[in-house]
């Protein structure tokens, strides 16, 4: 099991952050760093959406259900060739003393498969380092 979890903080306001965090058309493949453009969005309703989102480089797939209610932000495995189903991303967004927002995630899946194992054991090592990292870009990418 890999259970991850680190904060980000940021510069930018909390409603930001949030619109890009459930933003499910085009602009999403171009704010995620590693996001194939080759994502879809499968069914969509108010404060849900489920997704099929991949990293086509590293041949990774997943089939996510988000689900969000300020503050939270929580996507659950469906189907996925690296994750086993039930595993899940929590997101949380809150304002940041002095202005900005703290961004808070954590990390609960089951690798599934020699690629899943290779990147969740990568997520485990570093402490979430690497993903905060990814997450940092992501951030940037609002300014750009």
């Amino acid at each position: 099991m890999a259970r991850v979890s680190y904060t980000v903080e940021t510069d930018l306001e909390p409603n930001v952050v949030w619109d890009a965090l459930t933003e499910f058309g085009p602009r999403r493949a171009v704010l995620w760093p590693d996001l194939s453009p080759s994502f879809s969005v499968l069914d969509r309703g108010e404060g849900w959406a489920k997704v099929r989102e991949c990293t086509d480089s590293l041949g990774i797939w997943a089939i996510e259900r988000y689900e969000w209610t300020q503050p939270v932000i929580t996507a659950t495995v469906q189907d996925s060739n690296a994750a086993q189903p039930g595993g899940t991303w929590r997101m949380e967004v809150q304002p940041r003393s002095g202005g900005g927002s703290v961004v808070r995630v954590a990390m609960d899946r089951r690798a599934k498969g020699f690629v899943g194992h290779l990147i969740h054991g990568l997520f485990q090592v570093t402490n979430g380092r690497f993903l905060a990292a990814r997450t940092r870009r992501m951030l940037s990418n609002l300014r750009g």
